[in-house]
C-alpha cells in the first residue's frame, strides 16, 4: 500500500510517501501563508526524490480541520483533484484524530488554537471519547475529563497549564506519515475528504475576497501530471 499524504490546514505544508509501514520521502515546510503556491511544487518534490510516479499511488490522504481556513481548502482541493486525475481513493482525517495519533499516548487531547478559538478532541486509544469542537470553557472540559491525560497540539500548552497531573506532549503540526499510516488501514467510504468546519463556513481573505473553490485544484494537478 503507496499512500501520499497531504497537510496544509495549519502552520505549515507537508506531503509525504509510506509504503507498508516504512518512510518513503516527506517534506515538511513551516508557513503561515502561500500553501497555494507550494502545494504542488511540494508534493512532486517528494515524489520525484522517491522516484515514485503518481500512477503508483494506491491512495491520498489530507487533513480536512479545524485548521486556517484558506489552508484547508487549498490542500483538499489539491488532493481530491489529485485522486479524481488518478482514480484513487482520497481519504480526509481531522487534523485533531492525526495530532492524537501522532502523539503516541493511550489517552490524550488534541488541541487547536486559531484565530482566538480553542478546537479540542480527546481519544482513549483509537476510541474518540469527545469529538471535536470548539471549546468555549477550557476550564469546564479539564474538568470533565479528569485526570490522567497527555495533551498535544498548538493551543496544548494552555490547556496544560489548567491541569498539573496532565502531560504536555510537543507537536505544532500533524505529522503527514501518521497520516498516511491512518489511511492505509481505513475504509475509505468512512472518511469522506470533507472540511471539518467548527465554525461558520463564512470566512474572507483580507479585502472581502473569498477564498478559492475547493473543487478548484485541477491547475496544479494538471502541471503535476504533465
Amino acid at each position: 500500500m503507496l499512500v501520499l499524504s497531504i497537510d496544509t490546514a495549519l502552520k505549515g505544508c507537508a506531503a509525504a510517501l509510506w509504503r507498508d509501514g516504512e518512510t518513503v520521502a516527506r517534506l515538511v515546510e513551516p508557513m503561515d501563508r502561500g500553501q497555494a503556491e507550494r502545494l504542488a511544487p511540494l508534493v512532486a518534490g517528494v515524489l520525484a526524490d522517491a522516484g515514485i510516479a503518481p500512477a503508483q499511488l494506491d491512495r491520498i490522504a489530507v487533513t480536512t480541520g479545524p485548521g486556517a481556513f484558506t489552508g484547508l481548502r487549498v490542500g483538499l482541493a489539491f488532493a481530491r483533484s489529485f485522486g479524481l486525475a488518478l482514480d484513487r481513493p482520497v481519504l480526509g482525517f481531522s487534523t485533531l484524530e492525526v495530532l492524537a495519533a501522532g502523539a503516541a499516548a493511550e489517552r490524550v487531547v488534541a488541541v487547536v488554537a486559531m484565530a482566538g478559538s480553542l478546537f479540542a478532541a480527546a481519544y482513549e486509544g483509537r476510541r474518540c471519547v469527545l469529538a471535536p469542537a470548539r471549546i468555549a470553557d477550557p476550564e469546564a472540559l479539564v474538568a470533565r475529563l479528569g485526570p490522567g491525560w497527555s495533551v498535544t497540539g498548538p493551543g496544548a500548552a494552555g490547556l496544560a497549564a489548567l491541569a498539573s497531573d496532565w502531560t504536555l506532549i510537543p507537536q505544532d503540526l500533524p505529522e503527514p506519515l501518521v497520516l498516511a499510516g491512518l489511511a492505509a488501514f481505513a475504509e475509505p467510504d468512512a472518511h469522506p475528504a470533507k472540511p471539518l468546519y467548527l465554525r461558520g463556513a463564512d470566512a474572507k481573505l483580507p479585502g472581502g475576497i473569498i477564498p478559492p473553490d475547493p473543487d478548484a485544484g485541477a491547475a496544479s494537478v494538471a502541471e503535476l501530471l504533465a
